[in-house]
Formats: structure tokens, C-alpha cells, sequence
């Protein structure tokens, strides 16, 4: 461990004089002036001792400093209960205009941030929100069709191993210390693992996230993320047993054809498979609550929760009776549309030259608006007014329509849906 200038300074002053009581003691010697060589050699041994014991008192006052500075949790900001993610920040930050130059980036910025900016615990602690700040990034940047999986696998477990490596500093120094930061990395590795999985489409869904001890979680954006990311793996494993129970493949149960199916089909699920799909719906909508509770006033959370607790709540509805879904949808839509207009003033209006980020929250406000229309086509009764953007869909014309669902062609599943959606109302 390497001392501190002070430290260094008051070693080479205790160095000199040493030197000088040495030299000055030489000089008695050899002047012979009644010191006789019995007792010289006493008194220059003790000295030595002495000395000796001198050196290694100061290494161990520098081995406790350094490690105190090293395990010192004092003001970090996962214990920081007013912390909050700055959106416009991160977009400004991560300005790239191509998927590609976005994932490099991001990569990169926490790639430094653990190799050079992560010495004590107090700065991995900073590390850590910082990436866990990023994780709502990750479905922009690491769609699983603009991915060569096997290098984002590589350069994820790297960033994966020198976190743990870090963490285990910690760990052997002070373990007291490294408690909460062990559960944001496992939060942190958990979501990773499920944003993975689901954009590979397999939805089984691995449960890491219930190894995280969340009421340790003190900091704000660290609970909200894993009461919103533990209320989707609820959620995907009760849409998993109902495409078992009806044998539906891996049919999307939110796309139009999806929802019809399920509106017409869901009595048929077996009795104990029911149960089960209620059971995780509402833990989904559990954690959804605790989400929004630790998110405050957050637009950016506010429009993901919402978005996430509609969905649930309109499958939950297919089964039980449950509290409305519409509400829910439209206060996502308007978070999602606020969240939007505060990032045109911080980068402009968006278009063609939009960043990839800026495109991509915008694509999540228009998912919004489908998905309220898809849910809206599949369950309403003939002849029900179907609003989308201020318009009654079903009195428009074809051309019309078109011109109203717009194409969205950085994010292909917006395009599926208004696809599928234009050939209905065509009909």
C-alpha cells in the first residue's frame, strides 16, 4: 500500500535524523573521549533495535491508514436516500447516433470507471450506481438483433470479473464494509442476466434476482430498479406458464393476435396453472408498488413502472377481476410524453439526426400508445370508440391510418405492431 505525501515526508524526516544520531555517534567513538568499546556497542545495538522497532510501528500506522481510506463507507452514495438519475446527463454523455457506437460506449465509460476510478470503497461504491444508472440504457444499446452475442458475452463477463475482483478487496479488508455493495453487484448481474435472456427471447427467465437481499438497498434508483426489474421476472414467468397452459408457443401474448387469443382462450387453462398465473401476476404487481414508492417523482421510472403495471394488470384482468388497466396505460404514456419533451429541450427536436437514445425513448412512448390500442382492439366491444393520438381509429380511412402510424424503422417491434394493427382495421 503506498503512503500519503505526509507520510512520506515524516518518514524522511525521522530518516535524517537517524543519519545525523549515527554519524554524531561514529565521531564520539573515534574520538576515543572516555567511551570505551563494551559500551558503545551496547548503546549502538539498542539503537538499533530501537530503530528497527520505529520502522516497523510506522508501516503498520500506514498499513491502518490505508485501509481505513481503502474500506471507509462514510457519505457513499448507495446509503444517499435523495439520489436521483439524471436522464438529460446521461443522453448529452452517451450521444451516438448507431446502436453499434452506443454499446462501445458504454462499455468503455464503466470499463474506466472500475479500472481507474474504483480504489476505495467509497469510489466503487460511485462505480456501482453508476452502473446500475446505465441499466435502463441496456435495452437500447443491447438489442438482441445488433449484438454478436458471443463478444457482448465476453466484454459483460469481463466487466462482470473485475467487479468481483474488487469487491473482494473489499470483502477481506472489511467485511462490514462490503454487504451492500456485494447485493448491488449481484442486482447489477441479475438484471444483465434477464435483459439477456428476455431479448434472446427465452422466457423462462433465471431468477438471480431473488438472491439480492433487497431491503439492504437503501439508495432510491438501487430499489426502484430491483422492485421493477423482480416485478418483471413475476411477470414473465406467469406469461410463460399461460403460453404452457394454452400451448401457444412462443406467441407474443401482447401483440393483437396474442391478445385475442388470450381474451378468448383463457378460461381454458387448467385450474392449478390459473393459480399459479395469478400468483406471480400479483407478486409482479407487488414489486411494481414497492417500485414506484422508492421512485418518487421520477418521469423516467414513472413511464417504465406504469408501462409494466398496465401489462399486468390487463393479463391479470383476463383471469380476475382487477382494478382497471386503462388509467394506468394513459399515466405511462403521459410520463413517457413529459419525460420526452424535457429531453427535446435539453437536446432539441428530435429527427432525423436523433440520437439513438433520443429515438429510443420516443420509440417507448409510441410502445405505450400500441400497446393501449392493441389491448383496446382485442377486448372492446363492436362498435366501442377506439381513440389513438386524439382520432376514433375506426373512422378513419385506410390512407389515413397509415399516415397516423407511423413507421419507426430503428425498432422493429413498433413496425410489427402498427403492421398487424393496419391489417385489422383494414378489414
Amino acid at each position: 500500500m503506498r503512503p500519503t505525501r505526509a507520510q512520506i515526508i515524516y518518514l524522511t524526516v525521522i530518516l535524517l535524523i537517524l543519519a545525523a544520531a549515527i554519524a554524531f555517534s561514529v565521531w564520539i567513538y573515534q574520538a576515543r573521549q572516555g567511551v570505551d568499546l563494551v559500551s558503545f556497542t551496547v548503546s549502538m545495538v539498542s539503537f538499533g533495535i530501537s530503530m528497527l522497532a520505529l520502522f516497523i510501528a510506522l508501516q503498520t500506522y500506514i498499513s491502518i491508514d490505508s485501509v481505513n481510506k481503502i474500506s471507509r463507507m462514510d457519505g457513499n452514495i448507495l446509503d444517499n436516500e435523495y439520489y436521483v438519475t439524471s436522464v438529460p446527463e446521461l443522453l448529452k454523455r452517451f450521444n451516438a447516433h448507431e446502436e453499434r457506437s452506443l454499446q462501445d460506449a458504454l462499455f468503455s465509460s464503466i470499463e474506466r470507471k472500475l479500472k481507474r476510478e474504483s480504489a476505495t470503497a467509497v469510489d466503487f461504491a460511485d462505480t456501482l450506481q453508476y452502473m446500475v444508472d446505465l441499466i435502463v440504457l441496456f435495452p437500447a444499446a443491447f438489442s438482441a438483433a445488433a449484438i454478436d452475442p458471443q463478444q457482448y458475452q465476453a466484454r459483460m463477463n469481463a466487466l462482470l470479473t473485475m467487479a468481483d475482483r474488487r469487491k473482494a478487496v473489499l470483502h477481506s479488508v472489511n467485511k462490514g464494509a462490503a454487504i451492500q455493495i456485494n447485493e448491488v453487484v449481484k442486482l447489477f448481474k441479475g438484471v444483465v442476466t434477464y435483459q439477456r435472456l428476455v431479448a434472446e427471447g427465452d422466457f423462462k427467465v433465471h431468477g438471480e434476482l431473488l438472491d439480492v437481499r433487497g431491503p439492504i438497498l437503501r439508495n432510491p434508483v438501487t430499489r426502484t430498479v430491483y422492485h421493477n426489474y423482480l416485478g418483471l421476472f413475476y411477470n414473465k414467468k406467469g406469461m410463460h406458464r399461460i403460453r404452457e397452459g394454452l400451448q401457444l408457443g412462443e406467441k407474443d401474448l401482447l401483440s393483437l393476435d396474442g391478445v385475442e387469443a388470450l381474451s378468448r382462450r383463457g378460461c381454458e387453462l387448467a385450474p392449478d396453472c390459473r393459480e399459479e398465473v395469478i400468483m406471480h401476476l400479483r407478486a409482479a404487481l407487488g414489486q411494481f408498488d414497492k417500485a414506484l414508492e422508492a421512485s418518487g417523482e421520477d418521469d423516467m421510472w414513472l413511464g417504465f413502472i406504469r408501462y409494466n403495471q398496465a401489462r399486468t394488470l390487463f393479463v391479470l384482468g383476463r383471469f380476475v377481476d382487477v382494478d382497471a388497466w386503462q388509467p394506468v396505460m394513459e399515466e405511462a404514456i403521459r410520463a413517457r410524453n413529459q419525460l420526452n419533451h424535457l429531453i427535446g429541450e435539453v437536446l432539441g427536436r428530435a429527427g432525423p439526426e436523433a440520437t439513438h437514445l433520443q429515438a429510443f425513448f420516443l420509440y417507448q412512448e409510441e410502445l405505450a400508445r400500441l400497446m393501449k390500442l392493441n389491448f383496446l382492439m382485442g377486448v372492446a366491444p363492436a362498435g366501442q370508440q377506439i381513440v389513438y393520438r386524439g382520432h376514433d381509429v375506426l373512422a378513419l380511412t385506410a390512407d389515413e391510418l397509415e399516415e397516423l402510424l407511423r413507421p419507426c424503422p430503428r425498432f422493429p417491434q413498433v413496425p410489427r405492431y402498427q403492421q398487424a394493427l393496419l391489417a385489422r382495421l383494414a378489414r
